[in-house]
């Protein structure tokens, strides 16, 4: 009996001593799946966190690229207008100089019998110029003409009335002396006259009063220096350039 009883003892020592072990070792598993559950939940939600960031940058860099195409395609169209610009500023300076050319070749061929008369066309710094053989000059506080220089004049004035579409234009000019200050006439008064005296003449010898206009330059565009005499001397002038009718010689078709 004894014997039974102590079987019966071991065997219930056993069986707790098992069952304690299973217990402590399920706690275990459990704790670590819990561990393994949370280390997902957070490996999930980084996952998501990185996916939502990426999803952000991609949603931003198509966004930039779209704003960099769309800069593109504008500068590719401006470089376009501009080239076009350019195309369009070049042709007209192309068609400006052939009508400038033109109209040189023009005034050329209308002033060309000056020099049968005793005249010349000069082109000084871009301008054209009808010359005398001497030019028109004048002794300081002057208007007077020379006689050879109404001679001349009167070939201009014959010419003038062979050709009525021509139009000149005189100019008068001073040295840089002050003329008449303070009393109400100065360079720019006596440059007047000078160019009157030259067209007063043209008149007198039949020129049409619409082909002749009259400038006053004063001493503001000195053909010489006015430190010397000579240069002076030679500032002390009136000139005839032409002054043509561009509007009919020029015909670009244009706007």
């Amino acid at each position: 009996m004894r014997q039974i009883i102590g079987l019966l003892i071991l065997c219930f020592a056993l069986g707790s001593f098992q069952s304690c072990v299973s217990k402590k070792k399920f706690d275990e598993l459990t704790a670590a799946k819990e561990a393994t559950d949370k280390a997902l939940a957070e490996t999930q939600s980084q996952l998501k966190t990185l996916q939502d960031q990426n999803a952000e940058l991609q949603a931003t860099l198509e966004s930039e690229k779209n704003r960099l195409n769309g800069e593109i395609a504008s500068i590719k169209s401006d470089l376009n207008a501009t080239k076009s610009q350019m195309a369009q500023v070049q042709e007209k300076l192309n068609m400006t100089e052939a009508e400038l050319k033109k109209v040189k070749d023009e005034i050329n061929g209308i002033f060309g019998t000056y020099a049968e008369s005793g005249l010349k066309i000069e082109e000084r710094d871009g301008r054209l110029y009808v010359m005398t053989e001497a030019e028109a000059q004048y002794r300081t506080g002057s208007a007077s003409l020379t006689r050879a220089e109404r001679d001349a004049i009167a070939e201009l004035a014959t010419t003038l009335k062979n050709n009525p579409k021509l139009r000149i234009l005189i100019e008068g000019h001073t040295d840089n002396k002050q003329y008449g200050a303070g009393a109400g006439y100065d360079n720019w008064n006596l440059s007047v006259d000078r160019a009157m005296s030259v067209a007063r003449e043209l008149l007198k010898k039949g020129a049409s009063p619409n082909q002749v206009a009259v400038v006053g330059r004063g001493d503001t565009m000195p053909a010489a220096d006015n430190a010397t005499e000579d240069g002076r001397a030679k500032n002390r002038r009136a000139i005839v350039a032409p002054d043509p009718n561009l509007s009919e010689i020029l015909k670009t078709g244009g706007n």
